[in-house]
């Protein structure tokens, strides 16, 4: 992880050191280090968080391409 998302930058920036209760995970006394846009409001998401929509977004467009082919 980079420094921008450690203690010292974090307790600056933003109130209780960036940690809070995840939007999509749920898990609470994460940091929240990631902006991140869910129904039109920016919202900020933890790691693990990104990475599971990110994955998400990965597994639709590879099935996606799949019943292209199959189309085909």
């Amino acid at each position: 992880m980079g420094k921008t998302h450690r203690g010292s930058n974090l307790r600056g920036e933003q109130p209780r050191a960036g940690r809070g209760t995840c939007p999509i995970t749920r898990k609470t006394g994460v940091k929240l280090l990631y902006e991140h846009e869910i129904d039109g409001k920016k919202v900020m998401i933890s790691k693990s968080a990104k990475a599971t929509l990110a994955n998400a977004r990965r597994r639709q467009a590879k099935k996606e391409k799949k019943q292209e082919a199959v189309a085909e």
